[in-house]
């Protein structure tokens, strides 16, 4: 699962056609490249999240999908090109996942509860893909972007939701919504990222009641 050895599959790349680029700067024409370039990213997920990103080679990749290696470079320039789409398509399959109806009459710790579940649910079947993300952000400039592109999305989501509870009366007022969305959402992105990638054994109702509470009490709810 962790992206150890190897080295980075730039080297022996075919060089692309004029086609190649065309198709690769603005995607296949027909349904049947776009389904084939679909298959192309849904197996090299696979392969990232078997083997980590510094142990797959694009030949890993092309054997998953099943397709030549020119049919490969005919969609993508390099094993960092697909796995950043990849990582893309996570961080809008997570943020997609994240969107709720605003319930306004909803009891306040109980809409706090329902938002740790939605990001806990959110973030289990992401786990391995973000966990590659964060650790090929410390030497991949573009994957460091994507990671915080991720955390800007959720905080500013979260900042929304605090100053509406703000607004309502029911959160401290004279707080910083940023801030306290920038901590209390590290806190719960920290605590996902060590139980679904690093395998620290919680217990589900635990860990929701603890992060409910915590949050509560740092954006001033009371909780009984």
């Amino acid at each position: 699962m962790s992206p150890r050895g190897g080295s980075s599959q730039g080297r022996g790349a075919i060089s692309p056609s004029a086609s190649q680029r065309e198709r690769r700067g603005h995607g296949p024409a027909t349904p049947k490249g776009r389904e084939r370039r679909n298959e192309i990213l849904r197996a090299a997920r696979r392969v990232f999240e078997e083997r980590g990103f510094l142990e797959t080679r694009v030949a890993d990749i092309v054997a998953a999908a099943d397709v030549a290696q020119g049919t490969f470079y005919t969609y993508f320039d390099s094993k960092e090109s697909v796995f950043a789409e990849v990582a893309q398509q996570v961080i809008d399959a997570m943020m997609d996942d994240l969107h709720v109806e605003y319930v306004q009459d909803m009891e306040p710790v109980e809409r706090i509860r329902r938002a740790m579940v939605r990001f806990v649910d959110a973030y289990r079947p992401n786990a391995v893909m973000i966990g590659l993300i964060e650790q090929v952000g410390t030497f991949t400039p573009e994957m460091r972007r994507l990671r915080l592109v991720l955390r800007e999305s959720f905080v500013e989501r979260t900042a929304r939701g605090i100053r509406r509870m703000q607004a309502e009366g029911i959160a401290d007022s004279t707080a910083d919504s940023v801030m306290l969305a920038e901590v209390l959402g590290a806190m719960v992105d920290q605590i996902c990222y060590l139980w679904f990638f690093l395998g620290k054994d919680f217990d589900a109702d635990e860990v929701v009641q603890a992060l409910t509470t915590v949050w509560a009490r740092g954006i001033g709810v009371a909780t009984g």
